[in-house]
């Protein structure tokens, strides 16, 4: 999305015009994954005009001294998700062990898109480090 605003308003139009067949849903997912991962990477506060926005500072569960609160990481993930990205629905935010990324927690968020008439699913895996990063990955 680095099209400048007057260019995606004549392309707004012109897809409203368009079937479901003509809309590009691969770059609505990938606009969607982006948004995420910037609300993701965003820590709760920052943000001066709404301080729920974005995660909490989970670096201190990753810190290795006590076991990460792996089910306050997905209620926050999946209330983020309902509460910013409204394109989804039927969210589903679940944990996933996995011993490629040491260090780093998995979780997949599960939902679907809809386009016009139609859902389309929607699967990403989030990976938060130690460090607090957000990365998604399909």
């Amino acid at each position: 999305m680095k099209e400048r605003l007057l260019k995606r308003f004549s392309q707004w139009e012109e897809l409203s015009e368009t079937n479901f067949d003509e809309v590009d849903s691969s770059a609505l997912m990938e606009s969607v994954k982006d948004d995420l991962e910037k609300l993701y990477n965003t820590k709760r506060g920052t943000v001066l005009i709404d301080d729920d926005f974005g995660l909490p500072d989970f670096s201190y569960m990753l810190s290795g001294y006590t076991a990460p609160d792996v089910g306050l990481i997905v209620q926050q993930l999946h209330l983020q998700t309902k509460q910013y990205e409204p394109r989804l629905h039927a969210l589903h935010v679940s944990y996933v062990e996995q011993n490629k990324f040491p260090g780093k927690l998995q979780f997949q968020i599960s939902a679907k898109m809809k386009i016009k008439d139609n859902d389309l699913p929607f699967n990403v895996y989030v990976l938060l480090g130690d460090d607090g990063s957000v990365s998604l990955n399909s």
